[in-house]
């Protein structure tokens, strides 16, 4: 299954490739981006993935802004995970 990541956190994206292909190594991760103007410049280019994993905050804006410039098709992840990672509670 061919996957893109949409992130502009670098530790909270090498999480996310990590935890993937350690459940799904038949996964392949085709790009990392981290800003919608980047996202919606690969989309035009790119075929479409099987599956998008993406934050919804990012470097430019919000991934919302993606669905505005370019039909996306394929079925879109809003992971937890990313958010939490940087909003831990300080101790």
């Amino acid at each position: 299954m061919k996957v893109l990541l949409i992130e502009d956190e670098l530790p909270a994206a090498k999480q996310l490739s990590k935890m993937l292909l350690a459940q799904r190594p038949d996964f392949s991760i085709l790009e990392t981006l981290d800003s919608v103007e980047g996202a919606v410049r690969w989309l035009r280019a790119f075929p479409s993935p099987d599956l998008i994993f993406m934050d919804i905050q990012i470097a430019d804006g919000l991934s919302f802004d993606i669905f505005r410039q370019v039909t996306v098709t394929a079925p879109v992840i809003l992971p937890r995970l990313l958010t939490n990672m940087r909003c831990k509670p300080s101790r």
